[in-house]
Formats: C-alpha cells, structure tokens, sequence
C-alpha cells in the first residue's frame, strides 16, 4: 500500500494517493531526517494561506530542498512523503496504519533522502557523521529510534548535509556507516538482507538509540522485525514487552532470549541525561530494553546446527513462554525426583 498523502514536488500541496495525478506517476521519493523544534505539520501544509505565506521560512526550508532534490533528477520525481506533514497524527486510525506501514514506505520510495542537520560536509576529511554542535559526537540522526529502520529500509539511499550538500550514497558510505552503526557492510549494500540478521542482532542495532516518545523505541522496530501490532501511547516501556510478545507468534528466532542486563543502563530510555535503574525483580523473561542486546549484536544462529522442537517454536501460553525441549535417544536424564530413567 503507497503512503495515504504525498507532497507534490512543485506546489507543495498535498495529495491523496488515489488522486489522478497520484496514479498517473506514482513514483516518489522519500525524506529521513531529525525532527527540529520548529516543523511544518499536516494541518499547516493543508491550508493554502499557511503555504504561500510560510514558504520561505525555517520550517519549509527542509521540505522545498527535498522537494528540488527530486525535481532535480535526471527524471523528475513529482512527489515527495515527509513524516511531519504527510500524517494526520491526531487521527488515531490513520496513525496506527502508518506507523505499521512506514518501513514498507521506505521500501518502496524511488529514492530516499537522508538529511543530517548538523553535519558540515568536508569532502577531504569525509567525515559524515561528526555533529558541529556536538563536539567529538556523532550526528543526533544516528542516535535516533526512527531513522535506524530509514536506514535499512530503502532500496537506494542518498545523504546531505545541512546546506543540502551531496555526500555520498548508502553503498558507497557503507565502510563509514558500518564503523557508526555497528551494522554490517552487507546489509547496507543489499549484498544480504538485514532479515537473515538474528533477531538478537536487530534488537542489538537499537541499543543506545533513542525517540521523543518512549513507546517509539518498539514501535519504529515493526518493519524491521516483520510485524504489526496496535499503536498505545501511554502504554510506556510496556510497549517493547508486547513488541516481543507480538514478535513471538511469528517468530521461531530464540535469540530474542539472548540478552543480560545492560553495563550503562538503558540509555534507550534516557530523559535529560538520566538513565532510568531496573531492579533485577522488575523483568522476567523478555528484556526491557533493546540496551539489553548491545552485547549480541553480531549473535548468528546457524540453521545447520540448530536442533528444532517438537512444535517447531515456542509459545505464549496465559503469562508464561512454553518450551518443548527436544533429547536425545539412549541420554541418561535425571527427573524432577533425583531418579534416572532412560530415555
């Protein structure tokens, strides 16, 4: 399914994806970015007045530069999706589709313009990643819940610096993008699909990230994991536990176990440079956090030595995870009693 609404290139009105100058070139191109405290939302962009009055100013800067990006192509893109404006987020219903559909969105984009705001590019020192207003840190975009999936999900990719300057392209920034994200060259230049990544591993490339929200931590990780579940703001941490739990009922990966508490806390959660602390009592068999895979992200499970259950997984059963555990014929096995019985 496209994206609902999309910015035409040139007016900058929005349009509905089943309008006919929509499906008459339904190519369009696609804008990852750090939110900014100023940004243009959907009911700004809807009313004609707002847009002629405001094109000029800070907000719509962002827009009409990914806007001349696409125009400027050798093929002209007419229409450009913006996460800020191209969701009517105060619509629930809308919003819960968007949020499960937003990686296929990446997916399917012709092209998507990754735009990192505090980055000054130097072409002889090619540094992509260095913040100029963070000294000796790296870009605020790569600290992001969101823009992990916006990385992964495309299939081509390019990136600008704040004066919308050209630095590179996915494939050809992978060895740089790899040292930044601890996310393999592979699966950044499609030579294999981050889906044959372990689940632990994809949960270990959200460690240290974070989002404005908290429940955004689960839910920017939907399309990275293959799943969909309804949207509850206000649900809190609760909503990676569901996220696993979710990911259970599809999932036969029994890496999602293959977690320990984190060294620094879970950063995932900080607010104003505080890490909130987790009592050993206060989880169970699912971790809290991605944080608690940043040890195993380069976790493999190998199909060929994998001895699979007699069920084929594991399951939710009431409040517990039920396991069939496979023996081996002729292994001597001490039961719950202390006496031995052969198997």
């Amino acid at each position: 399914m496209p994206p609902r609404r999309l910015i035409n290139t040139t007016t900058y009105e929005l349009y509905k994806n089943g309008d006919a100058e929509v499906k008459a070139s339904p190519h369009y191109a696609i804008l990852s970015h750090r939110w900014g405290k100023a940004e243009v939302t959907f009911q700004m962009l809807t009313k004609p007045q707002w847009r002629e009055s405001n094109l000029g100013t800070e907000p719509m800067k962002k827009i009409r530069e990914a806007c001349k990006k696409a125009q400027d192509r050798e093929t002209p893109i007419e229409w450009l999706w913006c996460d800020t404006c191209c969701i009517d987020k105060d619509n629930t219903e809308e919003l819960t589709t968007s949020l499960n559909s937003m990686f296929e969105w990446y997916r399917k984009a012709t092209v998507c313009y990754g735009y990192l705001a505090d980055v000054d590019w130097d072409p002889s020192r090619q540094q992509i990643s260095k913040s100029v207003d963070r000294p000796n840190q790296e870009s605020v975009w790569f600290e992001r819940g969101w823009t992990l999936q916006e990385l992964l999900a495309p299939r081509y990719m390019e990136f600008f610096d704040r004066n919308w300057t050209f630095m590179g392209t996915r494939d050809g920034l992978s060895d740089k993008l790899q040292s930044v994200t601890g996310i393999a060259k592979k699966y950044l230049t499609g030579a294999a699909t981050f889906k044959q990544a372990s689940v632990a591993t994809r949960m270990g490339w959200m460690a240290g990230r974070t989002t404005t929200e908290i429940e955004d931590i689960a839910y920017s990780m939907l399309g990275l994991l293959n799943i969909s579940m309804p949207i509850y703001y206000g649900e809190g941490v609760k909503a990676f536990i569901r996220l696993q739990r979710t990911l259970i009922e599809s999932s036969s990966d029994e890496s999602l176990f293959a977690w320990t508490t984190p060294a620094n806390g879970l950063t995932c959660y900080r607010r104003d440079n505080e890490i909130p602390v987790w009592a050993p009592n206060s989880w169970g068999l699912l971790a809290p956090s991605p944080d608690c895979f940043s040890r195993y992200r380069d976790l493999v499970v190998l199909p060929d030595l994998y001895v699979p259950r007699l069920s084929g997984s594991y399951k939710w059963v009431q409040q517990a995870i039920q396991f069939e555990m496979p023996m081996k014929s002729g292994t001597e096995v001490t039961n719950f009693f202390g006496r031995a019985r052969t198997e």
